[in-house]
């Protein structure tokens, strides 16, 4: 179950990173998704993915001041990929 809503909230925040690659959504609302992915990378961080995690919440924070690359596609697809693997387990 646990692992369900984490994969839930890793979906959201695939879609927040495409959001605002195009500043469509709020800073306030990129932060929380920011604040999600560091404490969840720094609460299991014994893993690779957490690692992988925290580096998603670093350049998430970089986006909220304007800063976008290609790498936002790259992270909303890892963070999308690794949704999927979650909610079909």
């Amino acid at each position: 179950m646990v692992v369900k809503l984490l994969g839930v909230a890793d979906l959201l925040s695939a879609i927040a990173v495409i959001l605002l690659h195009y500043d469509i959504l709020s800073w306030r609302i990129g932060l929380i998704f920011v604040a999600y992915l560091m404490i969840k990378g720094w609460l299991f961080r014994e893993d690779i993915n957490s690692v992988m995690d925290i580096l998603c919440g670093i350049y998430m924070f970089v986006m909220l001041f304007g800063f976008t690359t290609i790498v936002s596609w790259v992270i909303a697809i890892y963070l999308f990929q690794k949704s999927v693997f979650s909610l079909a387990s």
